[in-house]
């Protein structure tokens, strides 16, 4: 907004120095019928001046002539200028505004819509029923969900050393998702257990098994 200020400001003066050599350049035409009246007067008396007053007033016409060219120029380019920033400006302003187009293809009034209902549908896997403690050697059942995932190989995995480590028989789901592991702990302990699918790397959120001894 500042620079526009700057610049109207700049045009107005440019206008106004425009209108002063135009206001010049008239009194001067309002002042060459005395002129004419004058170089009659000076052909009866002294006709050797009138060469050197007629190229003074030459020069002064074409200096005020020049100066009202670039002044005319001067004002078309902060014309131009003026118009440029304001392009400028309207764009910045429709792409910032919260209802502004976007330069990339339509989209569709249900999109959004459709892509939470799409990530709210992605698999899961959920585990259910699982005892908090057993008995060395003990098998456990753990059983659960994996929506969408029907008829595939999970394996339960173990944090142990700073790393999952996957118990040695998988389980799969039935067509609903259901699915039923069996695992053993040969040393008492807590141990963080979770289910992963290992094509996508989707897992379970993890639980704990405490195992006494």
């Amino acid at each position: 907004m500042a620079g526009s200020s700057g610049v109207e400001v700049l045009i107005g003066i440019a206008v106004a120095l425009l209108l002063t050599w135009l206001l010049l350049i008239a009194a001067l035409a309002i002042r060459r019928p005395k002129t004419l009246q004058l170089e009659a007067a000076y052909r009866r008396f002294s006709p050797s001046a009138l060469p050197g007053h007629n190229r003074r007033l030459r020069l002064t016409l074409l200096v005020l002539a020049v100066l009202v060219i670039l002044n005319v120029v001067w004002l078309g380019l902060l014309l131009s200028r003026a118009s440029g920033e304001r392009a400028v400006e309207s764009t910045s302003t429709q792409s910032a505004s919260p209802g502004g187009l976007s330069s990339g293809a339509p989209r569709s009034p249900t999109s959004g819509t459709r892509s939470r209902s799409v990530e709210g549908e992605r698999e899961t896997i959920q585990v259910e029923d699982v005892p908090d403690s057993a008995r060395p050697f003990e098998t456990v059942r753990i059983q659960g969900t994996y929506r969408g995932g029907a008829d595939t190989f999970l394996r339960v995995q173990r944090w142990e050393g700073g790393e999952w480590l996957a118990f040695p028989i998988p389980t799969k789901t039935d067509q609903s998702g259901q699915f039923t592991a069996h695992v053993e702990f040969g040393k008492p302990g807590r141990y963080r257990l979770r289910v992963l699918d290992p094509g996508p790397g989707l897992a379970s959120k993890t639980f704990v098994i405490v195992i006494e001894g």
